[in-house]
């Protein structure tokens, strides 16, 4: 487990990731500027639906066939094309049926065969409609839920929500299991910050408060009119809350396959939404002629909203209440014998904590919709969560996935599934329907934000360009500072599917636990290179140490993207010695454009381009693809010595067969010096006309023979 530092490190960076997807809408349309017109093809695609189905005792039913299942869509019968069967009690059924050809009717290619499917969980932690005891349950819950039911397939993301802080991703999908360890286990009561739920409850506690007639009518009228104030408020909340979870149900269209939800929350109070009239108003005169509190329908109609989206999107809740955890005692500790002797008119007084426990009032029934509608299940208490997590393990394990051809159309449209199964007795669960993709330009900023998290985390991500780009890390040092840098290089044929107005450049450096430690961003208007050869370069300071890069490079009007990944470790910065940069080997080469990313707020008085600096209009670098025969190539080596004096060194390099260990032959010449402050970098001429095709390993050696000092750095060199 890593300490908090990196913890706290990895939530900022994830809220830059977060920042870094909020980029202003182009003020110009394409017409305008007078850009190519964004097309989408209609493909023949394999829809995919997971269907669980269960007997009239909630147990899953495993040995169904394809024959058992009927589907619709839109309220046209489908040919099911592929079958496949998963059950963690029945590994020998997990093969799929060999798939039926596909349906007459389909053009275009053939649908591809049905692919494993591994289970999806979001572990959802409600803190604005929640309790502290309840957090701190769920916790433990989500902890034996993680330890017992996640698989190593699995792919598990953490969601919270506040009633300040609103919706956050903790950690988003990822089968690195101890990394969502890390997240759960720095959950706990601070979190409760901004508890929506407080001001429902005191609405109730107030009213029930409220003198009746005589001489507290006045103060009655006062006491009433702090309610109703509170209670508005209480509604804002509610909006928000169904606004934001309908907003991230519609983002959630873009991932593929069913998605279970593990809900911990107290849920929204049903008195907010469809109104509660007390059991014993008739004990008050004035509380019978309020009647309690009428329902909202705006808050009805988007309640239903919300539920039907995450329907629509394939999720599944299984909600667990966590109200049980706050029935131990009273939530406002109220003294029930001074409550009861200051009530004349409450001769059967009403009990402090009655509005928990009359379910009309309790978000019991806002959670029970979620499930119903979802197809889940929900469970009423909390304390009972080793019981029931073992029955969503079931439910959850067992399942069928159905496939059949469909044309995708970039049009958004909403497609109603129904699946109906042959045998007598069963009930199926599964998802309402599902959106045809739309525009990239149409989606919203959360939308975008899933689509950025789906490219840097995930690596079956959505909407990417079938292509692999050459990339590299550089690592240097002067100043004691240690930089890692990635370089891309984007073929042409690639740039010249980025027909938006903007294309966007995010850098994601991971250390060795997988915290994100830097994001870098830039963004370019794509006319400067679109159909040309493209260089991309983007760095940051980090510590000594191991590390993953991710760049992913998107189009913001199609989302057309592009991803690619490598691995860097870095050196101390505080060694003794010359330290040598990773070499940059160039090729004699035109039209190859270069982008640097700008420095971000933190300025580094070294950007890249002083570190690696060369001439684009003439070089080009070689990012793991082969030098052209007879190219002129150069390595571009940054230097770096205590107390300086680097222009005085001597460098010198060699060739070595990376199969054979053998030394090849190699020509060396210095080009030429550049001093940048503290670093001086070095530019040598590499003759490898005499070394055989094949690959390389090219080491650069520095000495320093007044101060005795020696340097070493190498890189990979690819000869046709």
């Amino acid at each position: 487990m890593t300490k908090s530092v990196p913890k706290r490190a990895a939530a900022a960076a994830f809220g830059l990731l977060l920042a870094f997807s909020l980029s202003p809408a182009a003020p110009q349309t394409q017409a305008e500027q007078g850009q190519p017109k964004l097309q989408y093809e209609v493909s023949v695609i394999l829809k995919l639906v997971q269907v669980r189905v269960t007997d009239k005792k909630g147990q899953p039913v495993r040995d169904l066939t394809r024959e058992d299942f009927a589907v619709t869509d839109n309220g046209q019968a489908v040919n099911l094309t592929a079958f496949e069967r998963h059950s963690l009690e029945a590994a020998a059924a997990m093969a799929p049926e060999k798939p039926a050809e596909a349906a007459p009717e389909a053009s275009g290619p053939a649908a591809p065969a049905v692919r494993p499917s591994n289970r999806k969980y979001f572990l959802f932690f409600d803190f604005a409609y929640n309790n502290v005891r309840g957090i701190l349950k769920a916790q433990k819950a989500a902890l034996h839920f993680l330890d017992t039911v996640v698989r190593p397939e699995d792919e598990v993301a953490v969601l919270t929500y506040a009633a300040v802080r609103g919706l956050a991703v903790q950690e988003y999908l990822t089968a690195d299991h101890a990394k969502v360890r890390q997240v759960l286990e720095a959950i706990g009561h601070r979190d409760v910050a901004g508890r929506a739920t407080q001001i429902e409850d005191q609405y109730w506690r107030l009213i029930q408060e409220t003198p009746g007639t005589g001489a507290g009518a006045a103060m009655g009228v006062n006491f009433r009119a702090e309610a109703e104030a509170n209670r508005q408020e209480s509604k804002s909340m509610a909006q928000k809350y169904m606004l934001k979870l309908t907003e991230l149900a519609r983002a959630l269209r873009l991932v593929e396959g069913q998605k279970d939800f593990v809900l911990f929350s107290s849920g929204i109070p049903n008195s907010l939404i469809y109104g509660y009239t007390p059991n014993n108003v008739t004990f008050r005169a004035d509380f019978t002629s309020a009647g309690g509190a009428a329902g909202d329908h705006v808050l009805r109609r988007q309640n239903e909203e919300m539920y039907r989206e995450f329907s629509a999107a394939g999720c599944s809740f299984y909600a667990f209440d966590t109200r049980e955890s706050a029935m131990e005692t009273s939530l406002f500790q109220y003294d029930e014998t001074t409550l009861a002797t200051n009530s004349r008119a409450m001769s059967t007084a009403i009990e402090p904590t009655s509005i928990f426990k009359d379910d009309k009032a309790t978000g019991l029934n806002s959670l029970k919709r979620f499930t119903d509608i979802t197809g889940g299940r929900y469970y009423s208490n909390i304390n009972l969560y080793e019981k029931n997590i073992g029955q969503v393990q079931e439910l959850t394990g067992t399942f069928y996935v159905l496939g059949y051809a469909v044309n995708e159309r970039y049009d958004g449209q909403y497609h109603e599934v129904k699946v109906e199964v042959g045998r007598k007795g069963c009930e199926v669960r599964t998802q309402a329907g599902y959106f045809d993709p739309k525009p990239f330009s149409e989606y919203t900023d959360l939308e975008k934000r899933i689509h950025l998290f789906d490219l840097a985390l995930n690596e079956r991500a959505f909407s990417r360009l079938p292509v692999t780009i050459p990339i590299t890390a550089l690592a240097s040092t002067a100043e004691g500072i240690t930089r890692l840098s990635v370089l891309a290089g984007v073929p042409g044929d690639v740039t010249a599917k980025f027909v938006g107005q903007r294309v966007e450049f995010v850098a994601l450096f991971f250390d060795g636990q997988g915290d994100i430690r830097r994001i870098v961003r830039e963004e370019a208007d794509p006319a400067m290179f679109r159909g040309r050869d493209l260089a991309f370069a983007a760095q940051t300071a980090l510590g000594p140490g191991a590390y993953s890069c991710r760049l992913v490079i998107r189009d913001m009007d199609s989302g057309q993207s592009v991803v690619a990944s490598t691995r860097a470790e870095t050196g101390d910065p505080k060694a003794v010695g010359i330290q040598l940069g990773t070499p940059l080997v160039l090729e004699a080469r035109t039209g190859c454009r270069l982008l640097a990313a700008r420095p971000g707020k933190d300025k580094d008085p070294l950007p890249w381009s002083e570190i690696y600096p060369y001439d684009s209009s003439i070089f080009a670098p070689l990012l793991g693809e082969p030098a052209a025969a007879g190219a002129s190539l150069q390595a571009v080596v940054p230097c770096a010595e205590s107390g300086g004096g680097a222009m005085g060194l001597a460098l010198t390099a060699s060739l070595v067969d990376a199969v054979s260990g053998r030394p090849a032959p190699l020509g060396t010449t210095l080009a030429g010096w550049v001093e940048k402050g503290p670093l001086a970098v070095a530019a040598l001429g590499l003759d490898v006309s005499a070394a055989p095709p094949g690959r390389y390993y090219l080491h650069v050696y520095a000495a320093d023979k007044a101060r005795g000092l020696l340097g070493h750095a190498s890189t990979t060199l690819v000869l046709r």
